[in-house]
């Protein structure tokens, strides 16, 4: 058996830890800049509030319902979802951390995981341990795990076991078949064609056929819905091709320094997901966007440009990287453009380092000098990963990512909350 946990209005919900006047108000998050809406509590949802508005659009409407708005913390949200998988984990010993907000359980040898009462000590321990409310589903398959979270957080019965075959057909009879998880609207559309509308509608067909039509991966969605597991549990992410990390700035950018710490930022940001992995790139993608005056008054004509930085060989070392992308970052700067956002994409990702392609023809002894030189950067290059995750993000940074005000280019977080279990300075304080 497996079991889907899942955590409700996940960001709302981080919100509302740390200060007990919202447990019932109804609470949204924005996204980066305060833009749009990317999270609600069940109190918003209820009272219309959909994902995606932007904020200018409901502004008023949220003041006049006294919904309390977030700028995103994202910090927080990792910090607390952290502690709610380690939470899952004195439970069941192989978990699979699918997204930020959930993950899936492998219950096999827990004797009771099918009962209401395991459920509840679940659900109640999280909420208990991190005050984040979740759900929790149960189902022979990982696919039909996820469905049964889906219909306890649709009932708000809080958990569900979707075991038993007349329970299962009105349950798949009632979900939609863009809803089953691997399915999603474009593929819903074709499968309409066929007649095939609800996820009973899609555990009826043809496994072989929909193999032929679509492909395996569709095959296994049928089998999984039918009760044949052919998704395991995976204890690790699988690998990255690349890995990128995008922003757009608080505030529009044109001098060269004024770049110079963004992407520096967005580069060492990248590296340490890159680390975080234990992967190694090859090549890096740096890629900016704006505008430039037009001829007329108030006209805009938009701007976008990108230069592929390749590396001496594979490496996960900031001290290398950084120094090659701020090279490129003065290759593609114009000074005619006012920029608004910056990407930087890590590229030829691989699970194994490899040498610079001059290394043969090095002497042995230049050889033992790189390798003890990279064998230094390695040493650093934990420590300040380390630093970060014990001590902040900004706890201890490159010198070309600026200090706290050189950095007017971040996004406006005007309504943020504090960072109550990440900055050392914002622990609440008892009184």
């Amino acid at each position: 058996m497996y079991g889907l946990v899942d955590c409700n209005s996940f960001f709302a919900s981080c919100e509302k830890v740390f200060v007990p006047r919202l447990w019932d108000r109804p609470v949204v998050v924005l996204s980066n800049n305060d833009g749009c809406i990317v999270a609600r509590s069940q109190e918003a949802k209820d009272l219309g509030i959909k994902m995606g508005e932007p904020y200018f659009q409901v502004r008023c409407k949220c003041e006049e319902l006294g919904i309390a708005v977030f700028s995103a913390n994202f910090p927080l949200y990792a910090n607390l979802s952290h502690r709610v998988m380690q939470t899952l984990r004195t439970f069941c010993g192989e978990i699979e951390v699918y997204s930020i907000d959930e993950a899936f359980l492998d219950l096999t040898g827990v004797a009771d995981a099918e009962t209401e009462a395991f459920q509840r000590r679940v659900i109640e321990t999280v909420k208990k341990w991190t005050g984040i409310p979740v759900s929790f589903g149960v189902g022979p398959t990982k696919t039909l795990a996820k469905i049964a979270t889906h219909v306890a957080k649709v009932r708000r019965i809080g958990c569900f076991t979707l075991n038993d075959s007349g329970t299962l057909r009105d349950v798949l009879q009632e979900i939609p078949v863009e809803e089953v998880w691997g399915v999603g609207r474009r593929l819903a559309k074709t499968f309409r064609t066929r007649g095939v509308r609800t996820a009973w509608d899609l555990y009826n067909q043809n496994p072989i056929q929909i193999r032929h039509d679509f492909s395996i991966c569709q095959e296994r969605t049928v089998r999984e819905l039918r009760g044949e597991p052919c998704l395991e549990l995976e204890d690790f992410a699988p690998p990255k091709y690349s890995i990128q990390f995008s922003r757009s700035f608080g505030t529009v950018l044109t001098s060269l320094d004024a770049l110079t710490h963004p992407v520096s930022v967005f580069c060492e940001t990248a590296m340490e997901r890159l680390r975080k992995f234990h992967l190694y790139t090859g090549a890096v993608w740096l890629s900016l966007y704006g505008f430039t005056p037009g001829a007329e008054v108030n006209s805009r004509v938009p701007y976008s440009d990108g230069v592929t930085i390749p590396l001496e060989g594979s490496t996960d070392d900031s001290l290398t990287v950084l120094p090659r992308v701020l090279e490129g970052l003065k290759r593609l700067y114009r000074e005619d453009v006012n920029y608004q956002k910056a990407s930087v994409t890590l590229l030829a990702v691989t699970p194994e380092p490899e040498p610079g392609r001059y290394r043969a023809f090095q002497s042995l002894e230049e050889q033992a000098a790189d390798d003890k030189k990279a064998e230094t950067h390695r040493n650093l290059m934990n420590t300040l990963d380390l630093l970060h995750q014990e001590l902040g993000r900004t706890s201890i940074v490159f010198a070309s990512e600026g200090l706290k005000n050189e950095q007017e280019w971040r996004s406006r977080h005007e309504m943020r909350s504090p960072g109550y279990t990440t900055e050392w300075e914002e622990i609440p304080e008892v009184k």
